[in-house]
């Protein structure tokens, strides 16, 4: 009986472990992110700042970002500089 509570004790213990080290490893690079966001071409800096800006305020969008193709993540630059930006016709 006390040696399967300890069991279960040492089992608890080594997931919540797993659990800080997989969130340590989650971590937001915003250098990474930087370099990343500024490698898109066709965008002035300011709008990449601004998507960078956005970015690094939502965690999970960046994830999603980050985890995507150099083209996808041109159309998510698109994207949002067409919600973010009032662009006249001209």
């Amino acid at each position: 009986m006390y040696e399967d509570d300890g069991v279960e004790k040492l089992s608890k213990k080594r997931d919540v472990a797993f659990a800080i080290q997989s969130l340590s490893k989650n971590k937001l690079d915003v250098n990474e992110l930087y370099i990343e966001v500024m490698k898109i071409e066709d965008f002035d800096e300011i709008t990449l700042g601004d998507a960078f800006d956005h970015l690094v305020q939502n965690e999970m969008l960046t994830k999603a970002f980050m985890a995507k193709s150099s083209n996808l993540r041109k159309i998510w630059i698109q994207n949002f500089a067409s919600q973010h930006y009032y662009m006249p016709d001209c």
